[in-house]
């Protein structure tokens, strides 16, 4: 079995979401041997910012002497950028290798439980990958929700960090209606005795993040238990002073744009400055300044072209578009354009109307994913807001016109999806990336 036959079998169970059954994950990691044990792990969970906050905490222990993988989703232009350790890219070899392992021992379960999903799967390659190659630390970002995650199957006495990223309205026909039973699935990463962070600022929200920590004997801080000082945040990033309990860490330095990433880099930051209290890392103030210094996410208003400015955004939900317009405000520009897509499942005329408060030209374009918005139902919620609106179904052509119809002062963002941004990012050596 070669990567690509590999792929198409993981491929497959795509879309095919059965029970989530710990039993199922934990009987299949016996029969590898249980490669999931003796790592510490830092568990990130949350709607927007997860990612993010995976990569600096990653990227700050990373600075130090130690073994450290990171293991993210969904990826944007490689299976393989999903499992990490020390900033090399699990390999095609071993991801085929690691996927036959699981692919045997899937068939010893198989007459007890029902086949793994595609997340199961590659989470359990990810295991077997960290394990193989002896890591300290792991930070695992959660696949959705929390709880019922195949990553929660991680043992107590292995997890070090609970983290919490802000939550909102996302999943919905998965993870609940309402966002009680949404925080309930995220909380559900919360481990007795086990330090938890948050950035949830939402009263209700925080409330419900502290109370579930609480239950737990959880130690907890979130944002209001630090301050940013002599902040300086524009276009290039952030620089400032971060005090928490009695310390101040002096001049630290963020490369990720947007008021957001500050949030991210923030509760990264008093995470690992805890941690370090703890005695449960050992990492020097400049190390510290050095990982969230060189942290990078890819697609989280990501500099694709200068003259007109063009920037990647995966925000694909309504409160991830609020703090992607946030952000606007750091640019300076004569003209907007907004190029989405957004999936059936989320809010949609929410988000085009959020967009609309911002944008000059509103194009739409179409995505190779059956979970899309129908164009035409975009367009006619985009005109209840504006009149400059149009479908341009491919996404190439989209952003050549979007391009030749602006000044070098004005700005284009692509936005809404995650598909969006994968599609993106495959076009760019071929469009306009040197244009």
């Amino acid at each position: 079995m070669n990567f690509k036959e590999v792929i198409k079998n993981i491929e497959s169970r795509e879309g095919k979401r059965k029970s989530y059954d710990f039993k199922r994950m934990k009987s299949l990691l016996r029969y590898l041997d249980n490669p999931h044990l003796g790592v510490k792990y830092l568990h990130v969970a949350g709607t927007n910012g997860k990612g993010s906050t995976s990569k600096f905490l990653y990227s700050i222990i990373n600075s130090g002497d130690y073994k450290v993988g990171l293991y993210t989703s969904p990826h944007l232009e490689r299976y393989t950028e999903r499992i990490v350790v020390n900033d090399r890219e699990i390999s095609e070899e071993d991801f085929t290798s690691l996927s036959i392992k699981v692919l045997k021992a899937e068939e010893k379960i198989i007459d007890d439980f029902e086949m793994l999903t595609y997340f199961e799967f590659i989470t359990a390659v990810g295991f077997l990958y960290f394990k193989e190659n002896k890591c300290d630390y792991c930070v695992l970002e959660v696949g959705m929700g929390g709880l019922s995650d195949s990553t929660n199957v991680v043992e107590t006495q292995d997890k070090i960090l609970s983290v919490i990223t802000p939550i909102s309205m996302d999943h919905m026909q998965f993870l609940g209606n309402t966002i009680e039973e949404i925080a309930h699935q995220k909380t559900g990463i919360i481990r007795e005795g086990v330090l938890c962070t948050s950035s949830n600022t939402d009263p209700e929200i925080r409330r419900i993040v502290k109370e579930k920590a609480l239950e737990k004997n959880a130690p907890f801080y979130d944002l209001s238990d630090l301050e940013i000082l002599n902040l300086e945040i524009d276009k290039s990033g952030s620089k400032f002073d971060l005090k928490f309990k009695d310390e101040i860490l002096k001049d630290l330095e963020i490369k990720m744009v947007g008021y957001y990433q500050l949030d991210n880099a923030a509760l990264s930051i008093m995470s690992i400055m805890e941690l370090r209290n703890r005695n449960l890392l050992s990492l020097s103030d400049e190390e510290i300044r050095a990982g969230v210094k060189r942290a990078f996410w890819p697609g989280r208003m990501e500099k694709i072209r200068e003259n007109p400015l063009v920037l990647l955004d995966g925000a694909h939900n309504f409160d991830g578009i609020l703090r992607l317009t946030e952000s606007f405000k750091l640019f300076k520009y004569e003209k907007l354009t907004i190029i989405t897509s957004i999936l059936d499942d989320k809010e949609h005329e929410k988000m085009i109307h959020e967009f609309s408060k911002y944008a000059d030209k509103l194009i739409i374009v179409d995505l190779s994913t059956s979970r899309k918005t129908e164009l035409t139902v975009l367009l006619e919620e985009a005109n209840k807001y504006m009149s400059n609106v149009s479908i341009i179904s491919s996404l190439k052509e989209a952003i050549d016109i979007a391009v030749n119809n602006s000044t070098s002062k004005d700005m284009i963002v692509i936005s809404g999806s995650l598909y969006l941004v994968s599609e993106t990012k495959e076009l760019i050596n071929k469009s306009f990336k040197d244009a």
